[in-house]
């Protein structure tokens, strides 16, 4: 049988991000969530119908302006190379 909801916790872990991220949508109305005493509660229905979501990972969008690592930084055998180092 299958459950009937998921603590926040568990959909986050789901989601792939932080329990806060997850409050925070529920406060915003952008998730919707049951509270039971302190203790909130999202619908299976709900999770299900995150469909993709759920079964990737969320990346957050890419920095404007911001060059990879690689691409700019020195490599560090260069780096030790040009200190000198053997």
């Amino acid at each position: 049988m299958e459950r009937e909801y998921y603590s926040i916790p568990e959909v986050a872990a789901m989601l792939g991000i932080s329990r806060i991220a997850v409050f925070k949508k529920v406060k915003n109305g952008k998730l919707a969530a049951l509270r039971f005493g302190r203790n909130w509660a999202v619908s299976a229905e709900v999770v299900r119908g995150l469909g993709s979501a759920v079964s990737r990972p969320v990346l957050p969008p890419p920095v404007k302006g911001f060059v990879a690592a690689e691409a700019s930084a020195p490599t560090i055998d260069n780096e030790m190379d040009s200190m000198g180092w053997d």
